[in-house]
């Protein structure tokens, strides 16, 4: 049982596989995801093309192919159930990473939080690539607080009303592809192409001026040194 009279510190297998036993920490965990110090969280549901392929889709139990170059968001199978005086900590599993699924957004998560983690992926390969629910996706760590915060995460909803919310605006918001995450229009916060070549033609007038400015000084200065030597 993880409760706040334990050291201040990263949890151990121990410590996870006993909050486990109680019921706490992780919901929908399998201890044989435990690691020394952390947990393996797994795919659970996965948005593609306005689907929501979860435990109850009919292709929950069918591998997605990821096409080269596309992103696709997940939620962890796993839900995380944190007291007010456990933080955690997502990392990329290198598994992962060396097939060339590149996971976007894992970080910290405050005390307080529970449910499913968010991922997004993307298919950094030239060719395609089979992921299916139930695979690995990152390893979280927890570390115990010093005392417990007075303002833990407060937000907090059920999965299916998450899937809902986050399915839509993923329809409406998210980019799908590396090519349109890059050029996606006047109002991102990523320059368009002709904006691109407009930075870069303002870039080197800028230092074809400070250039000229330079060799108009600088000949006026031979011109002052060579009038000097000529009295």
């Amino acid at each position: 049982m993880i409760t706040p009279s334990l050291p201040v510190g990263i949890l151990c297998k121990q410590d996870i596989a006993e909050a486990i036993d109680h019921g706490e920490l992780i919901s929908n965990a399998d201890k044989t995801y435990i690691e020394a110090c952390s947990y393996d969280m797994r795919i659970g549901t996965i948005f593609r093309g306005g689907q929501v392929v979860n435990a109850s889709h009919p292709d929950a139990n069918k591998q997605i192919i990821v096409q080269p170059g596309e992103i696709i968001s997940i939620f962890t199978l796993e839900e995380l159930n944190l007291p007010a005086y456990i933080a955690a900590t997502a990392f990329a599993k290198n598994e992962q990473s060396s097939r060339g699924l590149l996971v976007l957004n894992p970080g910290h998560v405050d005390p307080g939080f529970n449910g499913p983690l968010t991922v997004m992926a993307l298919n950094m390969r030239k060719v395609p690539l089979a992921i299916s629910r139930g695979d690995s996706i990152f390893t979280v760590i927890f570390e115990h607080l010093p005392k417990s915060t007075t303002s833990p995460y407060n937000r907090n909803e059920t999965r299916e009303k998450r899937e809902r919310s986050y399915n839509q605006k993923n329809v409406e918001q998210a980019p799908k592809s590396l090519s349109e995450l890059v050029v996606l229009g006047k109002d991102a916060p990523f320059p368009t192409r002709q904006e691109v070549k407009e930075i870069v033609q303002s870039h080197w007038m800028s230092w074809l001026t400070l250039i000229l400015t330079f060799v108009a000084a600088l000949t006026g200065i031979l011109a002052v040194i060579l009038a000097t030597v000529h009295r």
